[in-house]
């Protein structure tokens, strides 16, 4: 989320907010997802499934990844919440080091449950049905193909992929922030927001290329046929794809990819203040408690 966003409310209406705001973001660009799933598949999957013309099937699995969005949004809000209330002091307050450890918790069990979100979503794509099984469908074969811990398949390259594009944007933003003084603006001086959103979408850049690798092996470990040919190895599915396929299809699905990180950083930012006034209904009410969230 952006730090140009409003932060102002109860967790409540910053829940609502977001997940309004991300399901309409996951509604626009979903067709760029798609594609980046379906051109990180095997060659020969990708044959059969054919080129999808401008109809319905270019959102295979929309439903699933709003469906997740909305989850990991409850997540992240209220286990941040919740941290932040245990590691804070008699007065409240919460220090930088012990705000940054709640963040990452909260990243961690937000990156936990998107992951059978992203596998129900990948097996949709990857299906060569006319009309593949909708979300709570493709979790029950996910179950009985699999059983209950098939649905974490995918789960270290998931969470290795959310830790590094973190990791990247905050040091690239961070080392863009330092070329920019003195030379956009004076050395201490708040950068404009355009300025600021420029170069968040910078480091939003550079942590899609890093991480391309990455996101292509996951979406290999949650396809059936990828899994079972890598035998569920995630460095024996990277050593397959580099040999077989060549080292650019590890970064097969990265023009979409960042396509859809340019048009969401736009979306994102007035979907959320659209939203963020629409459910001002929610601090109305008698008794809500309102507060400035400090997570981002």
């Amino acid at each position: 989320m952006s730090a140009h966003i409003s932060q102002d409310g109860s967790l409540p209406r910053l829940m609502a907010a977001g997940i309004l705001a991300g399901t309409a973001e996951i509604g626009l660009t979903y067709p760029l997802e798609y594609h980046k799933v379906r051109s990180q598949l095997p060659t020969a999957l990708i044959d059969k499934i054919g080129r999808p013309a401008l109809t319905l099937k270019l959102f295979r699995g929309c439903g699933t990844m709003m469906l997740g969005n909305g989850t990991k949004t409850v997540v992240r809000f209220m286990s941040y919440d919740f941290l932040s209330k245990q590691l804070a002091d008699e007065n409240g307050h919460i220090s930088a080091p012990k705000s940054l450890a709640a963040g990452l918790s909260a990243g961690f069990l937000e990156s936990t449950v998107l992951v059978p979100f992203e596998l129900a979503k990948i097996r949709q794509i990857s299906s060569l049905a006319t009309s593949p099984p909708g979300t709570f469908a493709t979790f029950k074969r996910i179950f009985q193909l699999h059983g209950p811990l098939g649905f974490l398949y995918g789960f270290f390259p998931t969470l290795l992929r959310q830790g590094a594009a973190s990791a990247v944007r905050f040091t690239a933003y961070n080392s863009l922030r330092q070329m920019a003084d003195g030379f956009i603006v004076s050395p201490g001086e708040r950068l404009s927001p355009a300025w600021a959103t420029g170069l968040e979408l910078l480091a939003s850049y550079a942590a899609v290329i890093t991480t391309m690798p990455i996101d292509v092996v996951k979406t290999r470990m949650q396809t059936l046929s990828g899994r079972e040919a890598a035998r569920g190895n995630n460095l024996l599915c990277t050593y397959q794809i580099f040999t077989t396929e060549g080292p650019w299809k590890l970064f097969s699905g990265m023009m979409p990819r960042l396509f859809r990180v340019t048009i969401s950083s736009m979306v994102m930012f007035s979907f959320y203040e659209v939203a963020f006034k629409a459910v001002s209904f929610i601090d109305e009410r008698p008794g809500a408690s309102n507060r400035k969230s400090e997570f981002r």
